[in-house]
Order: C-alpha cells, then structure tokens, then sequence
C-alpha cells in the first residue's frame, strides 16, 4: 500500500488513507534514565536504518523477538536469547529473513544489551523503537541516516489497522513461524513468563482460564544432552491462573510421557465460549489447574539442535 509516497509494509497498514510521515521523536524516560525514539520510514529503507542502528549496540547482544499469539488478552509473546550474540550473526538473519523481518505483520526483531543499557527493536508494524542514553549520538545518527525529528510525530497503528501474515509458501518457507523456529535454533530464544498474577484488559488479576499451548518436543533417551530425537509438534489444551504456571504444567505433563519441550511455539488464552462444544465438554473440571486435552501429533525425525 502507498499513500502519498509513504509505502507500508506488506503485513499492516492503515483502513483509511493516512498521511504517515517519515520521521522520529523521542521522550525520556526518568525512570530509566535512556531517550526512547520513535522512527518511522518508508518500507524500501526499513531494513537499512534498522541494521544501521543495531550497529549502535555492542558487539554483542541479547536478540529479543516477538511472535503473534492468538491469546484472547494479549498480541504477543516474546522470546530471549539466553546469551549476548554477535551482531553480525544477527544482521546476516535479518538479511537472509528479511521478507519476514520487513514485512510480516506477526513478527517483531530486535536486540539490546545491559550495559551500558540499550535497545533497537523493529515491531510488527515496522515502526522502529531505540532506547539509547546518548541524545547526541542518536540525533547524529538519525541525521546522518536521513531521518528528521518531527515533535509530536502521529502514527498510523494508533488508528484503526490491519495486520496481516506473509501467506504460507511451501517452496520458500518465508512465513513467520518458520523464521521464529529458525531464530529460536539458532541463538536458543526462550520464552518470557511474566509475573506470577496476570491481569486482564481492566487490569484485574486473571483467574484460571483454559490456555491453548503449542510446542514443539521430543521423546527423552535417557541421555543428558544427547542427540534429540523423535520430534513432534503437538497442542496442548490446559487450565491455568498466569503464563508461568501454564509452561509447567505443559513440561510436568510431558515429563509424565517420558517427552520434553523443545520450544513454546504459541501461547493462547482462550475463553471456554469460544471453545468448540466438544472441546469445551471435555474441559470437565475448568477451575482447576491442569492440562486436559492434547491433539494428535506431528512426527518428525532427526536431531533439532542440528
């Protein structure tokens, strides 16, 4: 979609023509102490001004990615890599994913390190967001790059918007999932539980809702550390009170099967209504914790960490 010489990224774009102009602003952020910008660019240079500002980070990092989630309550999950990471290990992905680093309205990307603290991440709508504690350098940059400050910048997914997934290919695989999956193989991303009491959208603590849980797993040999194989994917229909207690309870009950999770692929809060009547009737004590429906299973062989 182009409007007014602005072109938006194929995955989100406005409902209405909006006059979405190229451009950054910024705020600081007292509690933290780092400036939080706001960049806006066409779709053709995203992936440049992106990779430009990862070179503003250490030579290693952390890699941050969020992925759609289908939860009733929330839009994302998101994942950390357990170790900082060469930056040009993670622009050499961004290159070779950028169909759905650039344009995949379900995937976000980015990275940030500790110390000293700072962080580059590209959302889902393509909006690039940089904590930095230096204004100076960070205004020089964006200079540099051709990117003006604009007070007061609007942009377009505060207003109503689409979000859309690259389609599925089976020739060229390019879809989210199978990036995340390789992101995930490649820097060991684990997925982040929040707080022990989650809220809803008024902002009460969350009580036990049924979860729909999707990983990918593999039959325990018996070996620490030894090769993973029988692989499978499987999705798993759960009750629990927060995300943390859905994760152990989705690892107990593998472990009982003599499997373990390799990856949390999605995770999904999803009222019982919305549920079809036959999963909701097996859902047959749905205030009390515990994994009660699991669907059949993918097989794969060979070793995941390969």
């Amino acid at each position: 979609m182009v409007h007014r010489g602005f072109v938006f990224p194929f995955g989100a774009y406005p409902e209405e023509p909006f006059d979405q102009r190229i451009g950054y602003d910024s705020r600081y952020i007292e509690e933290s102490g780092l400036y939080n910008y706001e960049i806006s660019v066409s779709h053709e240079r995203v992936l440049g001004v992106f990779i430009a500002l990862l070179g503003l980070l250490p030579n290693k990092a952390h890699v941050v990615a969020q992925v759609h989630t289908d939860d009733y309550y929330r839009e994302c999950d998101s994942y950390v890599s357990e170790n900082a990471i060469p930056m040009d290990n993670l622009i050499e992905w961004v290159v070779a994913w950028r169909a759905v680093t650039a344009d995949d309205g379900f995937f976000g990307i980015g990275a940030f390190c500790e110390d000293p603290a700072a962080e580059v991440f590209l959302d889902e709508h393509k909006t690039i967001h940089m904590y930095h504690h230096d204004p100076d350098v960070m205004e020089s940059t964006l200079e540099g790059l051709g990117v003006p400050f604009r007070m007061g910048l609007r942009f377009f997914w505060d207003e109503p918007h689409y979000h859309e997934p690259l389609p599925l290919s089976d020739d060229e695989g390019d879809d989210f999932l199978s990036a995340f999956e390789d992101l995930a193989d490649s820097y060991e991303l684990m997925l982040e539980e929040e707080e022990e009491v989650d809220i809803d959208e008024d902002g009460d603590p969350m009580e036990v809702t049924c979860w729909r849980v999707e990983v990918r797993g593999y039959q325990q040999n018996g070996v620490e550390g030894g090769p993973r194989s029988g692989g499978f994917y499987s999705t798993y229909y759960l009750n629990a009170a927060y995300r943390s207690e859905a994760v152990a309870q989705v690892e107990s009950y593998l472990e009982s099967k003599h499997e373990t999770v390799d990856l949390f692929l999605q995770m999904a809060r999803v009222p019982l209504e919305l549920l079809t009547a036959n999963l909701r009737n097996a859902n047959k004590l749905p205030n009390e914790p515990g994994v009660w429906f699991e669907t059949d299973k993918y097989e794969f062989d060979g070793d995941q960490d390969d």
